[in-house]
């Protein structure tokens, strides 16, 4: 099969077209014909050697669409030609997360780009267990980025037990992750503060269903959080951005708050003062990708136009490369979408 390849860690130079093995299925899994691919901040950090479980040569792309091209014997829910969207990781079904249904916290299966062949191929393998049905009214481009870019953000106000009427403040807002947490933040009755570095961000959060902006390219805010709710905080914090925004997250909490850890722009650690955590009884929350009944209710939502994921650009699977340069710039407002032909 055609496929964009990562044979060595690097920018996004290392990004290039070529031929790769057609993946094999088991008698329980079906192979994927893929139509599209989100580009995610995590498909950055991964293609510059940041994940230790990466197998090169590798390909990328976990947030995936398509078509199912060929079924083995056991599965019974799909047919060939039916149009699916998929969890990006392949959970086993067997261990005690995803008996609890917390299948995105198993190990024992594998997450397309790392362990398997992901969305950058024309193929991946899937099963029963990872893949949901995308309705013909949603396209294939919105279709790929509603488990990561939109589920993401789902599972992590879901996890943040927010209730109508609550103060949630969203850092890395304006990337692809964070213009569809305020929108869900909108549809949830939050009043939602959606913090970014740049004005020209400011227009498109609004329109997504901020109620308020903060615009700060040193990524301090919480003494305006603070003043926007009578010297209170906010309930909870969707924390993104991770290390740059960390401590004024933590700081702009209000006693019992939330501290929803979703993403890590800037791989490292943060310093903690436990005194905060324990004075104020934070709660430090990590949250990982969406789950299979997360994506059910992300596709119900889109499919009846409560919820419109914004995609910043679709392009070619061939300009890979070039798709990371636009992340990497920060120049894109919404989600990049790769395409094949």
């Amino acid at each position: 099969m055609k496929g964009v390849i990562l044979n060595q860690f690097g920018g996004p130079d290392v990004l290039q077209p070529g031929d790769a093995e057609t993946p094999s299925i088991r008698a329980d899994q079906m192979l994927i014909r893929v139509a599209a691919c989100g580009v995610c901040g995590h498909d950055l950090l991964n293609r510059a050697g940041h994940f230790g479980g990466t197998r090169l040569p590798a390909i990328l792309g976990h947030e995936i669409s398509g078509t199912v091209d060929r079924i083995g014997n056991l599965v019974t829910r799909f047919k060939s030609g039916d149009r699916v969207v998929l969890l990006q990781r392949q959970a086993c079904g067997r261990c005690r997360n995803c008996r609890d249904g917390r299948e995105n916290l198993c190990r024992a299966g594998e997450f397309y780009g790392e362990s398997c062949f992901g969305g950058y191929g024309e193929f991946v393998v899937a099963s029963e267990r990872n893949a949901v049905s995308l309705p013909a009214e949603i396209p294939f481009e919105v279709g790929a980025v509603l488990s990561c870019a939109v589920g993401t953000g789902f599972h992590a106000l879901r996890r943040a037990r927010v209730q109508a009427g609550d103060l949630v403040v969203i850092t890395g807002a304006s990337g692809g992750v964070g213009l569809n947490t305020v929108q869900i933040a909108r549809l949830m009755g939050l009043h939602t503060i959606a913090i970014t570095a740049s004005d020209t961000k400011v227009s498109e959060l609004r329109r997504a269903g901020a109620d308020e902006v903060i615009v700060t390219p040193e990524l301090k805010f919480h003494d305006r959080i603070r003043a926007a709710s009578a010297g209170e905080g906010a309930a909870a914090v969707i924390e993104i951005a991770g290390t740059p925004t960390f401590d004024s997250s933590l700081r702009a909490l209000r006693p019992g708050g939330r501290l929803v850890l979703v993403g890590n722009m800037v791989p490292g650690t943060v310093a903690l003062n436990p005194a905060i955590s324990i004075l104020k009884e934070i709660e430090l929350i990590g949250s990982a990708h969406a789950v299979v009944s997360d994506l059910l209710q992300v596709v119900d939502l889109v499919k009846r136009r409560r919820l419109a994921p914004l995609i910043a650009a679709a392009m070619p699977i061939a300009q890979a490369a070039a798709a990371h340069g636009m992340l990497e710039s920060r120049s894109a407002i919404g989600r990049i979408v790769l395409t094949h032909g």
